[in-house]
């Protein structure tokens, strides 16, 4: 790309799994997958490999988990790292995102424990890592990223051997008036994989890859993800059943609606009450009743 800005309205969003997980275990994104450790971890890394993207499943009962990108690095840390666009069924923030969470820890404990133990002493372990970045609000709290240890109740920390890192784009509004060069790594890297695809975002995009030269690597190789009609048809492949996947949610939620406001209605709860709590309209309660 030279040094042509970065605006191409057809971009694939490196926010969605799939076109994130393509772009970070690229042949040629050896530099961005390890900044893009090194910068939510905050420890200085010099090269990271890509391995294989699932563990092996030792027994049918066992979750069958499907890693994003594993990988281990020069300095010793095995590394998952996962993008989760859009919330996981049944979860929610009123319900502290329980799926999400859980998730991380179960990814984190299967990761660590599945390291070579045998003849090994325990202080020579690796350390392990689950990085996730989010494309909506997880926890309350302002700040974008969250990370947790293993911690006691003064704070003192029991071992850096693991850790898990939250990253919310959905949280960056308070970086749209920050000067790229002002920016901690990580800043920039949730700039563009939030905004990369969006063209009204395009100067603070082209502000960050001008910054960075791992975020410009990151945009010429999404520019040619993108231009790959095998991709594009992989993506389209993914929406549609995300938004079947949204349609059946959105079903079975108006489903349980009605069933709940006919149970009540059975129990001579009057329609105002009902509409006032359910979400349904004073005329599809009356419906239902008849």
């Amino acid at each position: 790309m030279g040094d042509k800005e970065f605006i191409v309205p057809e971009l694939l969003p490196p926010r969605e799994d799939g076109v994130f997980k393509t772009l970070l275990t690229h042949p040629e994104a050896g530099p961005v997958l390890r900044d893009v450790i090194s910068a939510a971890l905050e420890i200085p890394i010099r090269a990271a490999k890509v391995r294989n993207a699932e563990l092996p499943i030792s027994d049918i009962s066992e979750k069958q988990e499907r890693f994003d990108v594993n990988c281990l690095t020069d300095s010793g840390e095995q590394v998952d790292v996962e993008m989760q666009a859009s919330e996981m069924e049944n979860d929610t923030l009123a319900g502290g995102h329980r799926n999400i969470k859980n998730r991380a820890i179960y990814n984190l404990c299967d990761l660590h424990s599945a390291q070579q133990g045998k003849g090994v002493e325990y202080e020579n372990l690796l350390r392990s890592f689950q990085i996730t970045f989010c494309g909506y609000t997880v926890f309350r709290r302002k700040k974008f990223v969250n990370r947790f240890s293993f911690r006691n109740e003064d704070g003192d920390v029991l071992q850096d051997t693991v850790g898990i890192v939250f990253i919310e784009l959905s949280k960056l509004s308070g970086l749209l008036s920050k000067a790229p060069h002002d920016m901690s790594p990580l800043e920039m890297w949730s700039v563009f994989l939030a905004f990369a695809d969006k063209p009204e975002r395009c100067e603070i995009v082209n502000g960050v890859i001008s910054a960075k030269e791992e975020i410009k690597l990151a945009s010429e190789l999404l520019l040619n993800i993108s231009q790959d009609e095998n991709e594009r048809a992989h993506f389209r492949s993914r929406r549609m059943l995300q938004m079947d996947h949204e349609h059946d949610m959105i079903a079975r939620y108006n489903k349980g609606q009605s069933d709940m406001a006919r149970n009540l209605l059975k129990a001579g709860v009057s329609p105002e009450i009902i509409a006032s709590s359910s979400g349904l309209s004073i005329n599809e309660i009356l419906a239902l009743r008849d």
